[in-house]
């Protein structure tokens, strides 16, 4: 099965994570989507400046990273510092679970909280829904 949109498909993803399996799935799942730029770097700093020099459709992100955390990261995106664009959709892929956990990731700016461990599945059913894909 495919995901098509009546829209254009987006094209570019910026995967922020600090472990290397983690970013393979999420990766895996973005080329399912039919995501064709991938960029992956290990925390909040890397990804601003990835931001800053040629932007992104969506951002998969952790929460905790060493330098900047994800939700650090959210609330300069959600400012627009250096030009960023501030909806920029986000979404939060950590392994800080719990609703109070989910309330504050909300707050910060996050359109999707999905909390580890996370399913193929589960992934690709939230990139669907954040990016207003459909499978046909």
């Amino acid at each position: 099965m495919k995901a098509q949109t009546t829209e254009a498909t987006p094209r570019r993803a910026i995967i922020v994570d600090d472990s290397a399996p983690m970013r393979e799935l999420v990766h895996m799942v973005l080329v399912a989507v039919g995501i064709s730029e991938i960029v992956v770097v290990a925390n909040g700093v890397e990804a601003i400046a990835a931001l800053r020099t040629n932007g992104a459709d969506i951002v998969f992100m952790d929460w905790q990273m060493d330098v900047m955390d994800g939700l650090e990261c959210t609330r300069r995106i959600r400012a627009g510092v250096g030009g960023i664009d501030p909806k920029t959709i986000i979404v939060l892929v950590t392994g800080m679970v719990g609703e109070k956990n989910a309330e504050t990731a909300y707050a910060a700016g996050v359109d999707l909280f999905l909390e580890k461990p996370v399913s193929i599945k589960k992934l690709r059913a939230g990139v669907e829904k954040v990016l207003g894909l459909r499978i046909v």
